[in-house]
């Protein structure tokens, strides 16, 4: 199914830079027909930018697509396409002050917990962009507390 081909990427997600982290949350809506992606990005523990992404099936474009919105501002959509196990994300935004940017994004499945993320053809305003190197993304486990607040709520 096109749902269960996205599922690996359900969980919470560290991606923990030299001076910076991003944290993502991501679970499935109510009727299991988006992928909800929440983004954090923290530099020096302060957070600088955050956003949401839902992630599902355009039944008009016949493919799955990813609209993102951030705390700045920001609007960007996306189209995924699966390659073994990647996933390549051709992304375009339109930044707060109004100017286009785009971007090649590229998600790797390695195992259960861990994906690799990689962003290439990176333009702003018209001017190409450093590509952001292939960077390792580890599952958060639930720590114990919240695991066990879960299995409670399910027993109910």
């Amino acid at each position: 199914s096109r749902r269960g081909s996205l599922n690996w990427i359900v969980g919470q997600w560290l991606d923990r830079g030299e001076d910076s982290t991003i944290t993502t949350a991501c679970s499935w809506t109510k009727n299991g027909k988006f992928l909800k992606r929440s983004f954090k990005v923290k530099i020096d523990e302060e957070v600088t930018l955050e956003g949401d992404q839902f992630v599902g099936w355009d039944p008009v474009a016949g493919q799955i697509r990813s609209w993102t919105f951030d705390s700045e501002g920001g609007i960007g959509e996306g189209v995924w396409i699966q390659d073994g196990n990647r996933w390549l994300v051709k992304a375009s935004f339109v930044l707060a002050d109004g100017s286009r940017a785009s971007a090649l994004n590229v998600y790797t499945h390695v195992d259960d917990d861990t994906l690799r993320w990689q962003s290439t053809n990176r333009e702003i305003a018209g001017e190409l962009q450093p590509n952001i190197p292939e960077v390792t993304v580890v599952r958060q486990k639930a720590d114990a507390s919240e695991s066990q607040d879960s299995e409670k709520e399910e027993s109910q």
